[in-house]
């Protein structure tokens, strides 16, 4: 009966709404948004509730601000997927097929922190604090480079802005919620004390769940805990002069990895972000931006019974400036950056002989530094907008300890190499309602510490063995967006097609001559430039709120990509993908329905083994409502139908290679959200 009723529930969904979006996301006195921009930007932001009817904003789902995987988190957006080797962690977005250091990750502008693992156990965006985020901007494509090179797009996070009060007040939030399948109980506290010259904020997480089953009731290896603390303190020199320090410690324990043969016994990681802000009135020079961050990551690994047991770690630090002009219908920022990131093996025991005797370490303590400059110019004109940016970095790598292969190979490992990127973009207005941008980049990047230094380890989607290239030349992407949109007081409507053509793109080629250190690694893979490949694809998203209390949200995203040199596609790029929310929402409550569709992805790579994915269908209900105007509820179901379905880019099963991790069943979730 469920399944016939499914069934008709898809249908409908898919018929009507070809174009989907939508998410859902309600915090105790606030609410995240999508705010759609008639350019490449995409931003979550928080707004007060009575703004929720606004029909350019497209609402999250609900408990997600409780989420310590903000990777998962992003996916909520149609053109965003994810890479998964866990259950519930750790989860790597991919952006239109960009990927790892192909996409720019990072929180207020600059702060970053890589991975110590080489597996990507702890990717950088497995560091962010989400109940202290309060914007999350998406810039898709090759376009915004103030925050760092960028291939394939930037995700910024940016943090909540301080709050001066002539009193001296006191403000908490505490958010907590639990879900039926894998017992997860997630979390947040957040005290604020605000003063004249004063702002400190005091938070902390806490994150717990065991293993889940899957829509077919079998049970996925995916236990973990994770919790943070951390503080942020501001002082107002005067209206114009801000100065803020912020220390924050995200800890990992006992994290299951269904797709590894190694799990997460601890990973410590502290952040340090300084910064100071000068606004300038009645000037050209409109601001002084100052930034400096230090993190520093500590992990260690080993396979279920300790047997072998893996200790790494990983610093960066750097700094940026940035200084904002401007007058009347122009703005230009200009600006340095400096960063240092860096990995190294600390210790290894093995009590089996699962491998041969090692011919240096993973990471052979390699560093690299690159330092930035980048400008970005804006012109506004009567009914329309032209935007120009440049970037120039110049980027070197070493490492301290070379293996004999490595030296065998390619003699040293010491590179220098200069990268630009420029972009421009041209927005016009037709009528009142009608926006048409394109959009024009070009971008380098070189290679990152795993591509250029990862020595005989398994990293990629496979269990080859990999060995970095300190040679690799940088890869290039090309890219174009036509973007169109449509809006009134009620509707709106976005389409963006994109084309991309990447030069150098960087690869990983099986090699016969090089042996695995492993036992159970069937070969070895060595990091290498492919001379051509493309991507191409398509979004769009809808919003409209047809009555005063109701509305809808579609979106659909899809991308094409292909190795130009071997005429065949590109490994892990993911299939059609489509949302549709509908809600209704009144003064004390709302209620909703989530369905996703995802479509079949049968253009793989035989190369890398990759399996094809058959499409599948997931439904979820929820509902919120208001107790007191500062306390409130949601309830959830998850996964309605108990669908058994896997995405794409997850990983196998360390266990069986032939089939990939599944998602969660059905679920009962509750939230509750309350300020004080």
């Amino acid at each position: 009966m469920l399944a016939k009723h499914q069934k008709a529930i898809c249908k409908i969904g898919f018929g009507l709404f070809c174009s989907v979006a939508s998410f859902n996301f309600v915090q105790a006195q606030d609410q995240d948004s999508i705010k759609i921009q008639n350019i490449e930007v995409v931003k979550i932001t928080k707004l007060n509730i009575q703004n929720h009817q606004n029909s350019k904003q497209i609402k999250v789902s609900s408990t997600q601000l409780l989420d310590h995987d903000a990777g998962n988190f992003l996916k909520t957006l149609a053109e965003i997927s994810g890479i998964k080797k866990a259950g519930t962690f750790g989860t790597d977005p991919v952006l239109r097929g960009f990927k790892y250091e192909q996409l720019n990750i990072v929180t207020d502008g600059a702060v970053y922190a890589i991975n110590a693992c080489p597996s990507r156990m702890d990717p950088s965006i497995s560091q962010i604090n989400m109940n202290s985020v309060a914007e999350a901007q998406i810039y898709k494509g090759p376009y915004q480079f103030r925050f760092g090179s960028t291939l394939g797009g930037t995700i910024n996070f940016v943090s909540e802005k301080p709050v001066f009060t002539d009193k001296t007040k006191l403000k908490n939030r505490f958010s907590s919620s639990y879900d039926s399948n894998g017992s997860i109980f997630r979390n947040e506290l957040m005290s604020q004390l605000t003063s004249k010259k004063f702002n400190v904020d005091l938070f902390g997480s806490y994150n717990d769940g065991d293993r889940y089953k899957d829509g077919n009731g079998d049970e996925v290896r995916s236990a973990f805990k994770r919790y943070s603390i951390g503080s942020k303190i501001q002082y107002k020199w005067s209206d114009n002069q801000i100065t803020s320090l912020q220390v924050n410690t995200n800890q990992g324990r006992n994290v299951e990895f269904a797709a590894l043969k190694m799990d997460l016994i601890y990973d410590k990681t502290w952040m340090t972000q300084l910064n100071h802000q000068s606004i300038y009135k009645n000037s050209i020079l409109k601001e002084m931006a100052y930034n400096a961050y230090f993190t520093q990551v500590h992990h260690s690994m080993g396979d279920p019974k300790r047997m072998m047991v893996s200790n790494v770690a990983s610093k960066t630090y750097g700094g940026r400036i940035e200084s904002k002009w401007g007058k009347n219908s122009w703005n230009f920022y200009s600006g340095f950056d400096y960063k240092h990131e860096q990995a190294e093996n600390e210790s290894m025991t093995m009590s089996s002989p699962m491998m041969m005797p090692k011919d240096g370490s993973s990471w052979q303590d390699s560093h690299i530094d690159q330092f930035g400059w980048f400008n970005e110019f804006s012109k506004n004109f009567a009914t329309s907008k032209l935007t120009a940016s440049y970037r120039m970095d110049y980027n070197t790598a070493n490492a301290g300890e070379m293996s004999k292969l490595f030296e065998q190979l390619y003699g040293g490992m010491k590179s220098e190499q200069l990268n630009h990127s420029f972009s421009l973009g041209y927005q016009q207005k037709f009528g009142k309602h009608s926006d048409l941008a394109i959009w024009l980049g070009r971008a380098q990047r070189s290679g990152s510490l795993t591509e250029r230094f990862i020595n005989r380890f398994p990293v990629g989607n496979d269990n080859y063995d990999v060995v970095g290239n300190p040679l690799v030349k940088p890869e290039t992407n090309n890219q174009a967006d036509l973007i169109y949109t449509f809006h009134t007081s009620n509707f709106h409507f976005q389409t963006d097609f994109f084309y991309a053509f990447m030069q150098n793109y960087i690869g990983a080629m099986v090699n016969p001559d090089i042996k695995s250190n492993s036992m159970q690694s069937p070969g070895v893979r060595q990091i290498q430039n492919i001379e051509k490949a493309m991507k191409a694809g398509v979004e769009a998203r809808l919003q409209w709120q047809f009555l005063p209390n109701y509305r809808t949200d579609i979106a659909v995203a899809y991308t094409y990509a292909e190795d130009l040199d071997k005429k065949m596609p590109l490994a892990e790029i993911a299939p059609l993908n489509l949302k549709w929310n509908f809600e209704g929402q009144y003064q004390q409550f709302s209620y909703g329905i989530n369905y996703r569709f995802s479509g079949a992805q049968n253009r793989v790579n035989t190369d890398f083994k990759e399996l094809k994915t058959p499409d599948f269908s997931v439904v979820d209900l929820y509902t919120n409502f208001k107790i007191q105007e500062n306390i409130k509820f949601q309830v959830e179901v998850s996964n309605l139908f108990n669908r058994a379905y896997a995405e794409h880019l997850s990983r196998t099963l360390s266990s069986n290679n032939q089939q990939r991790i599944l998602e969660r069943g059905r679920s009962f979730n509750v939230g509750v959200f309350v300020n004080f």
